[in-house]
């Protein structure tokens, strides 16, 4: 029987000292956003020497959030050859550019058809006028079974539908980049567990 691997999460929010803990406890996997990464490698809290692969999801938001340069950076601290995988939904100039140059005779491997939908996921578009989005979004909940997703175009999109949601008794949670990390994982717990019906998120 094989040991269990060890997975550490290193994002901003999570205290640098319980990340620290775990390190010295030794991890076989990190998932990581770039900047901690980055800030952890050069502070020598953690060295990529045994490390062999380096998976980079969303490839595209990341390079269009700039995060470019931190991810040439932790690039450059890996010491003997690796294998990189680079996940992206779209594959604009700016991707390719930067495929060409981090990564050694790529392959290529298409999922689905480019720009295709999912055929298992049926799919309805509505056209709503702008201020009478949250009534017809309130018939939609009472008619859809949970749980439900809610993905908004700003912060402040989400905090005013939460609170809309909530007061009209829907039980919703909120998540977005201004939350702290407590909030964060207490509004992704509650919709896993089902606990709320409704998760809203950029």
């Amino acid at each position: 029987e094989c040991a269990p691997l060890r997975n550490m999460l290193c994002i901003g929010g999570i205290a640098p000292k319980e990340q620290l803990d775990m390190i010295r406890q030794g991890v076989h996997t990190i998932v990581a956003t770039p900047g901690r990464l980055q800030d952890l490698l050069t502070k020598k809290r953690i060295a990529l020497d045994l490390c062999r692969y380096l998976a980079l999801d969303e490839a595209d938001r990341m390079i269009d959030m700039g995060f470019e340069e931190e991810v040439r950076n932790i690039m450059d601290f890996f010491k003997h050859q690796r294998q990189t995988l680079l996940f992206s939904a779209t594959m604009p100039a700016k991707i390719q550019t930067f495929a060409k140059s981090a990564l050694v005779r790529p392959v290529v491997v298409n999922v689905g058809r480019a720009g295709a939908a999912n055929l298992d996921v049926i799919q309805e578009v509505e056209y709503v006028k702008q201020e009478a989005k949250i009534l017809y979004l309130l018939e939609c909940l009472q008619k859809t079974a949970p749980p439900v997703l809610i993905f908004c175009e700003s912060k402040n999109d989400v905090d005013s539908i939460h609170e809309y949601l909530l007061l009209k008794g829907v039980e919703a949670v909120a998540i977005h980049g201004g939350k702290d990390q407590e909030e964060r994982n207490y509004a992704i717990d509650g919709f896993q567990s089902g606990r709320k019906d409704v998760m809203i998120g950029t």
